[in-house]
């Protein structure tokens, strides 16, 4: 039977930058009809991976870079779900790749909230990815929150990952919460209403930026927490 080392092994090879395993059982908190086996019955572990977004695109003034690199984060996630899926049913195992952005099933037209088929933040911290911040972020310790999450549902057991053990927000830090323009961050959860009239812009022209990214660029550790704690010493 192939082993949770060789497919993580694999996924990196195929481009990410890092990768994790969460047993099916580690989900018993997620909404009902968003839990891997509401995607599909059979499944048995989560295989959660992430590739780093270049932090070249916050540095930028104007955030057409940004939009750029997100699309093509979404592409290259994709891919990698894709093709790790399809070698895998080569070897046996079933596997279902997960958007790791459009399309939505779910969404509530009048909170203007929409729902992926599965948390991919969540599955991570339960793949042992990260952490949540205070803007809703999953946070890696090498990487922060730059990062673009991808997962595959797999109809095998494998060995997990630890959940991760590290603090990721400072306790005392708000700086998302009151930088945030549309005062959509709670230090919990995220207003999406709120944050779409800000967070994306369209010309008459038909182009479209993601105009807003302080929650992600104001972050003390959006560079890694290692790196941070580095550069304190």
């Amino acid at each position: 039977m192939i082993s949770s080392r060789t497919i993580k092994k694999r996924v990196i090879q195929y481009g990410a930058d890092i990768c994790g395993v969460a047993p099916v059982a580690r989900f018993s908190d997620a909404p009902k009809g968003f839990h891997p086996c509401d995607i599909y019955p059979d499944c048995r572990s989560a295989v959660v991976f992430a590739s780093h977004f270049p932090l070249g695109t916050l540095q930028a003034r104007t955030n057409a870079p940004y939009t750029l690199v997100r699309n093509k984060m979404v592409e290259k996630v994709d891919w990698i779900s894709f093709h790790a899926s399809d070698e895998l049913e080569t070897k046996g195992v079933v596997s279902v790749p997960i958007p790791s952005a459009d399309p939505y099933e779910y969404w509530d037209t009048d909170r203007n909230h929409g729902r992926g088929i599965l948390s991919l933040k969540h599955a991570g911290v339960l793949a042992g990815l990260g952490v949540l911040g205070k803007n809703t972020l999953l946070m890696n310790e090498r990487f922060g929150n730059m990062i673009w999450l991808g997962a595959i549902l797999v109809s095998i057991d494998l060995e997990p990952d630890p959940i991760a053990s590290y603090e990721g927000c400072i306790s005392e830090c708000t700086l998302c919460i009151d930088s945030c323009p549309q005062h959509a961050l709670d230090g919990v959860t995220i207003d999406q209403k709120l944050c779409r009239e800000r967070s994306n812009s369209y010309t008459k022209g038909g182009g479209w930026v993601l105009s807003c990214n302080i929650c992600r660029k104001i972050c003390p550790y959006h560079e890694g927490l290692l790196k941070k704690q580095r550069k304190k010493e």
